[in-house]
C-alpha cells in the first residue's frame, strides 16, 4: 500500500536545514518525499516499514541517512544497517558518508561510529572507525559491529545474514539488537539498497529476511530504482513511499551498434572520445574484460587511466574510487575502464558511456552514471554487442528479441529511462 503522512509546519525547512548542514551545501534543499522521510526518521519512537521507490540519481541513501542518524542530543534516532548487494565493493558509501558524520560530530559534539564489515576474515575489507567532536578521528577502531555504541553498519547481505544468524539462531536477534543501557533506547534501522539486484532465488531468501524482520517488529526500508513489479508485489507488506521525480529529460542519447567485437569497438570509441577533461568509463561484464582493456589502453594515457572493479584491494581499490570522485569535483577529465556491477554501485558521472550490451535494467542502472548531476550540455551512452547474459533475471527469446529491435529504433535518441525499464 502506498502510504503519506501529512507534513508537519516547517518540516520541510527543518530537513532543508540538516541536508545543507550534513552535506556541506552540495543538497541546498530536500525535496517533499525526502522531507517526509525525514520527519519519520528523526522521530525515535516511530516504527518504519516501507518500500522506496525513487529515480537513480534521486538521492534515496541520504534521504534514510541524514534522518536515521541525525543531531542525537544524547539520544540518536537511530543505528543504522546500510545492507548492500553482495557484488557491491562499498567503496561509495563509506566515501559518501563519512563526511556526514563527521558533520553530525561537530554538530551535537557526540561521538559517532561506522563499521564496514564486508566479510568474515581479518581482511583490510573491513574497518571501524570512530570521530571524535575535537576533530580527531580513531582509524582502527577495535570492536562488534552489533555493539550499542556503533552508529552505521556497512555491510552486504549474505554477510548481513551472517552476522545474526550465524551462530545462536534468529532467537538471537532481538536481544543482540535491544540496547537496554541507555535511557532512551535506540531503534536499530535496517536499510536495503539496490533491491533490485538480486535473482530469483536470491530475492526469495531476501523476501523471507523482510517479512522477519518485519514480524519483528524492526524498522526496515527497502530501496530501488528498477524493482519488477512482481518483486514489489511481495513486499506489499511495506508501504510504499514513491519518490514522484525522474531523470528522464537529462541531456543524453543512446546509441547502439551491434558488433561480434565488442571490446574492440570500445577501445577504438574510447580512442577518438577521450580527449581532456573528458570523462570517459569503458564498462564490461568481467574483470578480465576491464583489465585487457585497461592493459591496451595504459601506455596511450599514463596520467589519466584508471581501473576499478571489486576484485581489486581494498586499500588500492578504495585509493582510485576516492580519486576519481576528486577528480569529478575538480571539474577534471579521466578515462576508467570498470565492471558493471562495480559502475552501479557508483556514484561517478561520465560524459561518454561506452558499455557492452546488457539487460535493460543494467542498462537504466549505467545510464544514471552519465550526465548524473545533469551538469552537461550533452552526454552519450553507446551499448556494443549482439548478445548478453542474464546478469539477474533473464529475458525469454520473445522479450530479448524486442529488447534488441528497441535499441535498434532508439538509437541516436534521447535516453528514457521509462523506455527501458518496461522490459523489466
Amino acid at each position: 500500500m502506498t502510504s503519506f503522512t501529512p507534513l508537519e509546519p516547517n518540516i520541510l525547512e527543518t530537513a532543508s536545514a540538516a541536508y545543507r548542514l550534513t552535506t556541506d551545501g552540495a543538497f541546498l534543499s530536500a525535496r517533499p518525499w525526502q522531507a517526509e522521510l525525514y520527519q519519520r526518521l528523526s522521530n525515535p519512537a516511530g516504527e518504519v516499514g516501507g518500500l522506496l521507490l525513487a529515480p537513480i540519481g534521486a538521492g534515496k541513501v541520504e534521504a534514510v541517512v541524514i534522518p536515521a542518524l541525525g543531531v542525537r542530543r544524547g539520544g540518536a534516532p537511530r543505528r543504522l544497517f546500510l545492507i548492500g548487494p553482495d557484488d557491491s565493493p562499498l567503496d561509495d558509501y563509506l566515501l559518501r558518508l563519512i563526511p556526514y558524520l563527521r558533520a553530525f560530530v561537530q554538530a551535537d559534539e557526540t561521538v559517532r561510529t561506522v563499521c564496514l564489515d564486508h566479510s568474515d576474515n581479518e581482511s583490510e575489507e573491513n574497518q571501524c572507525r570512530r570521530f571524535f567532536p575535537d576533530g580527531s578521528e580513531d582509524p582502527h577502531v577495535v570492536t562488534n559491529p552489533l555493539e550499542a555504541d556503533v552508529d552505521l553498519i556497512l555491510t552486504t547481505f549474505s554477510r548481513f545474514r551472517e552476522l545474526f544468524f550465524g551462530s545462536g539462531g534468529v532467537h538471537a536477534l532481538p536481544s543482540a539488537l535491544r540496547n537496554t543501557q541507555e535511557e532512551l533506547a535506540r531503534r536499530d534501522l535496517f536499510f536495503f539498497d539496490e533491491a533490485h539486484t538480486y535473482t530469483r532465488d536470491a530475492f526469495s531468501q531476501f523476501h523471507r529476511l523482510i517479512e522477519f524482520l518485519f514480524a519483528q517488529d524492526m524498522d526496515v526500508i527497502v530501496a530501488s530504482s528498477t524493482l519488477p513489479s512482481a518483486f514489489a508485489e511481495e513486499l506489499s507488506f511495506l508501504d510504499t513511499l514513491p519518490a514522484p521525480i525522474g531523470l528522464s529529460t537529462l541531456p543524453r542519447t543512446l546509441a547502439y551498434k551491434p558488433t561480434a567485437d565488442a571490446l574492440g569497438l570500445i577501445e577504438s570509441e574510447i580512442r577518438r572520445a577521450y580527449f581532456q577533461n573528458s570523462r570517459v568509463i569503458g564498462v564490461t561484464e568481467s574483470p578480465t574484460d576491464a583489465e585487457a582493456l585497461y592493459s591496451r589502453l595504459a601506455s596511450a594515457y599514463p596520467h589519466g587511466v584508471y581501473l576499478y572493479h571489486a576484485g581489486q584491494p581494498a586499500a588500492s581499490r578504495r585509493r582510485t574510487y576516492a580519486q576519481l570522485r576528486e577528480l569529478e569535483k575538480e571539474g577534471e577529465g579521466y578515462l576508467l575502464l570498470t565492471t558493471g556491477g562495480a559502475l552501479e554501485a557508483s556514484d561517478l558521472d561520465a560524459t561518454v558511456l561506452l558499455s557492452t550490451l546488457c539487460p535493460p535494467e543494467n542498462l537504466v542502472r549505467r545510464a544514471g552514471r552519465c550526465n548524473r548531476r545533469g551538469e552537461l550540455p550533452a552526454a552519450q551512452i553507446v551499448l556494443f554487442g549482439e548478445t548478453f547474459d542474464p546478469l539477474s533475471r533473464p529475458l525469454n527469446k520473445s522479450q530479448a528479441a524486442d529488447y534488441l529491435s528497441a535499441l535498434r529504433a532508439q538509437s541516436e535518441l534521447p535516453f528514457d529511462a521509462e523506455v527501458w525499464k518496461a522490459f523489466i
